[in-house]
């Protein structure tokens, strides 16, 4: 079985345990030698102006991807660094973050 990114997106993310909703995926991790999706990024909370929260989800914490949400387990998961004065994510040494937006398959 398959996904696309497009269908991905509109999901919400839910926290198994707690069931609080985390939001929804704006972003994936992906490993540049595999292609492998590492983790999915959905947007943490808003801070002062211009900066914001990225929350990074393992993608072996995802229990179920249903047909309306995604259920995560975050026990194991920690949250990154803020970072400063800055929304876009941060770099990761062994992946690349992709913004699948406006990305077209040629």
């Amino acid at each position: 079985m398959s996904i696309t990114y497009q269908d991905l997106k509109k999901k919400d993310v839910l926290e198994i345990s707690s069931g609080k909703n985390l939001g929804k995926i704006n972003d994936l991790v992906i490993e540049k030698k595999s292609g492998r999706i590492l983790k999915i990024v959905v947007p943490g909370r808003r801070g002062s102006f211009l900066s914001c929260e990225n929350l990074e989800i393992k993608y072996s914490s995802i229990q179920k991807i249903g047909d309306d949400v995604i259920l995560v387990d975050l026990s194991e998961n920690k949250r990154p660094p803020k970072p400063k004065n800055c929304c876009l994510p941060c770099e990761n040494e062994c992946a690349l973050q992709v913004d699948l937006d406006g990305f077209q398959e040629e």
